[in-house]
């Protein structure tokens, strides 16, 4: 069966994830083999083969090999913590349809992977929690999943095949159909619509920032990028803009924010121009901040929940 290989949109992390031997990455190690209890998750997952003449494969389960199935994309789905995949083949009337379900253990890890991967061009659909889709592709996050669909057809368009498909796979995911809670943080106003993301590995370059979900923004024709990191605690919190206060100072300026108590303004030749303070167990950085920087952030604050 012809296959449309998954093409991760990881460029968009540039400068965002450096590079790291495996051992120093910090990620958790996939499992040697798919267990019998994670194959039976994921294949109650599988729609079965329905209509005249459909047909199905025997479905294919990855874990730390998934290499041998998306060789050059593996890595990124292992930097979220990829528990197990299935991948499985279906014909389907004159369509052939290739179905991935990524379990990510967690669902910010399920939103991190297709967050990586999605674009504010895409055209997006209703399916699960945040889908999109073209000719051949569908796909849709739902809860600790990453489902993605391929589809061809020589007669005609495949679409109407992934969206049943996609349908079905959501209801037998079930759950609350949503995006992580985090990204309620964010204000709305000015936000690049869908440019969120979940930054598991050194967001910055910085390891002790990790983790962090970032979004773009634009004021008056500026672009800013805001970026929140999370931690255990407010102890915690506070270490990282300690941290912070430490490498401004080392790599460029750094100097108490008036119009913000508590914060603090540095700049350097890598970050440029940033704000940067902790609420609670959150570090907030502000990069390229727009004039009215102040109104901005306190409103970031007031969104906070522990």
């Amino acid at each position: 069966m012809r296959k449309l290989i998954p093409l991760l949109v990881i460029l968009a992390l540039a400068g965002l994830l450096p590079a790291q031997e495996e051992e120093e990455s910090g990620a958790r190690q996939a499992p040697a083999q798919v267990p019998a209890s994670e194959k039976a998750r994921l294949a109650k997952l599988l729609p079965a083969p329905r209509g005249p003449g459909a047909r199905a494969e025997e479905p294919r389960f990855y874990a730390a090999d998934l290499y041998q199935y998306i060789d050059g994309a593996a890595e990124a789905f292992h930097m979220y913590d990829l528990v197990a995949m299935v991948h499985r083949e279906y014909k389907a009337g004159d369509a052939e349809i290739t179905v991935d379900i990524y379990d990510m253990g967690e669902p910010i890890n399920a939103f991190g992977i297709y967050s990586a991967e999605r674009s504010p061009e895409n055209r997006y659909i209703q399916a699960g929690a945040e889908g999109y889709i073209d000719e051949h592709v569908l796909n849709f996050l739902q809860g600790s999943f990453y489902v993605k669909l391929s589809a061809f057809s020589d007669k005609g368009s495949a679409q109407p095949a992934m969206r049943s498909f996609a349908g079905e796979i959501a209801k037998r995911i079930g759950g609350a159909a949503a995006l992580p809670a985090i990204l309620e943080t964010f204000p709305a106003a000015g936000r690049v619509a869908r440019s969120e993301k979940y930054v598991k590995r050194a967001p910055l370059g910085h390891e002790f920032l990790a983790p962090a979900c970032t979004a773009d923004y634009r004021f008056a024709g500026k672009q800013s990028s805001l970026l929140i990191s999370t931690s255990a605690d407010a102890a915690q919190s506070k270490k990282k803009l300690e941290l912070l206060r430490g490498y401004f100072a080392k790599s460029g300026k750094v100097a108490d924010e008036p119009a913000l108590p508590g914060a603090w303004r540095g700049a350097s030749g890598r970050e440029g121009e940033t704000i940067f303070f902790a609420r609670g167990r959150y570090t907030v950085l502000l990069l390229n901040p727009p004039a009215d920087a102040a109104a901005f952030l306190k409103e970031v604050a007031s969104r906070m929940k522990d």
